[in-house]
């Protein structure tokens, strides 16, 4: 499951906006208890590269999700290969086959449903 990314910030889009249009009236503004034009400005660029961190990590996880797909796929390849290769060491009906994981063939269970169909006539 990948987490979507996310695109540009409608409030930093409306600060950005804001920002230039207090800079028409007053460039370099101090309102007093920090609320200055530089404060402004750093928060905004803040958001920005936190979106921009925050895709690029999607990014990263997306492909090393990928990759554990892959690397798993060819564990579950290789668990079968050893299994295999058990089983023709030592036989499919061995105990050695049966501690390495893999069901005995005397051990499978048989269709129960046996359809003998005896027509007396």
């Amino acid at each position: 499951m990948s987490y979507k990314k996310r695109g540009p910030s409608p409030e930093a889009d409306i600060a950005q906006n804001r920002l230039q249009g207090i800079k028409q009236v007053e460039p370099a503004f101090d309102f007093g208890n920090g609320l200055t034009s530089n404060a402004y400005e750093l928060l905004i660029k803040a958001v920005i590269t936190d979106i921009q961190t925050y895709n690029g990590l999607l990014t990263t996880a997306d492909g090393l999700g990928t990759q554990i797909d892959t690397e798993e796929q060819k564990l579950k390849d290789f668990s079968s290969r050893i299994l295999n290769a058990i089983g023709s060491k030592y036989g499919y009906d061995s105990i050695e086959y049966e501690k390495a994981g893999g069901i005995r063939t005397s051990d499978y269970k048989r269709n129960s449903k046996t359809t003998t169909t005896s027509t007396t006539k």
